[in-house]
């Protein structure tokens, strides 16, 4: 246990280690057949709940045990993003990829809500062992379910050529489509300074400026959870978006405002309402995004892209450990509000450089 802000943003950031990585997981994916790869993906994540499982079933699990199985799940976790959103594209007709990308986050959102709560009480109920044996079978579930999907043959991309040059190949397209460009930059800011807010921040603030218990905190990061499942649903809903990139410049400005306002608040009921819609705009920024760069992107290139989205995701590393840094140095509410401040002046810029943006569909 610690009650430093800083180890507990480092501990966050090492979940996503894999970032780094998700240029090359994308060339992957453009390689080889999208389906094997994410029962490839399926079978990992099985394999390191085993690895728990086995540990604690032995009481030889220690701390570095979980830090090493944490960096290696955050590995898995980036290459089963840049997998599963290209392989969302395959699936459905260009006209029906902004429902089926809502309703895949959507289901994401209610896993976020439900999964803690039914894994702290099984772990009450049924120990560590078997909880994780469950985790373990419900990964297993899933290369089963994968089996059964039978996705429109596709020609892949990307061989024939190095590893190098295929990398190459998808920063010249990214730095060529100004489109793309500002889509990834602004994935990369609301990475640095938007997600800190409930991925690091949470339990100091909830302890530090609201003095409440760890029970407070999950009310906290629940209001957030529903306000993004919210959103979620809300794009889901509507058939035909016109002002995809309206939605997604103002969903981040919102969000952002709600980190500045909160860093103000002291109060538990208004932060709570403060996250809830915090967590709505999170999610229309970001659903919106994943719809604009998958619809704009030649197919060929698709998974590349993605890739380089993913690598977006290293600005929450870095983002968790400037903000641990400042709370620890300064206040956690200082932290907040620089986020809020930079996000919000820095989306702002980057629509104005890039106007397209804003008239995006």
């Amino acid at each position: 246990q610690t009650t430093s802000p800083f180890w507990v943003a480092l501990f966050a950031a090492l979940r996503f280690t894999g970032t780094m990585f998700a240029p090359f997981y994308g060339i992957v994916v453009d390689r080889y057949d999208r389906r094997k790869l994410l029962i490839f993906s399926r079978l990992g994540f099985a394999g390191i709940a085993l690895c728990i499982l086995l540990l604690s079933f032995t009481g030889q699990l220690q701390i570095w045990h979980v830090f090493v199985l944490t960096a290696l799940a955050g590995m898995g976790r980036s290459f089963d993003n840049v997998t599963r959103q290209t392989f969302i594209a395959d699936l459905v007709e260009r006209g029906d990829l902004p429902n089926a990308i809502a309703l895949t986050r959507t289901g994401r959102d209610a896993t976020q809500i439900f999964a803690p709560i039914v894994g702290g009480v099984l772990l009450d109920l049924i120990g560590l062992n078997w909880t994780y044996l469950l985790v373990m079978a419900l990964h297993l579930s899933g290369v089963f379910f994968m089996t059964l999907l039978r996705p429109p043959g596709r020609t892949p991309t990307a061989r024939g050529s190095s590893v190098l040059s295929n990398l190459a190949e998808s920063f010249r397209y990214a730095g060529k489509n100004q489109i793309i460009l500002a889509l990834l930059l602004l994935a990369f800011l609301v990475n640095l300074t938007g997600f800190p807010m409930t991925l690091g921040l949470a339990p100091v603030y909830a302890k530090d400026v609201l003095g409440t218990t760890s029970t407070g905190l999950g009310l906290l990061l629940g209001a957030y959870s529903v306000g993004s499942f919210m959103g979620s649903i809300a794009i889901a809903g509507v058939a035909d978006l016109r002002r995809l990139g309206r939605l997604m410049v103002l969903g981040a400005v919102v969000w952002h405002l709600g980190i500045l306002v909160l860093s103000q608040t002291s109060w538990f009921g208004a932060a709570l309402a403060i996250l809830a819609l915090s967590g709505l705009a999170q999610a229309l920024s970001m659903v919106t995004m994943s719809i604009l760069l998958l619809g704009n992107t030649s197919a060929d290139i698709r998974g590349r892209i993605m890739g380089l989205r993913s690598l977006a995701v290293y600005g929450l590393p870095i983002g968790l450990l400037i903000s641990g840094g400042i709370a620890d140095g300064v206040s956690v509410a200082a932290a907040l509000a620089i986020n809020g401040i930079v996000g919000m002046v820095v989306t702002v810029a980057i629509v104005l450089r890039f106007r397209g943006v804003w008239r995006l569909a």
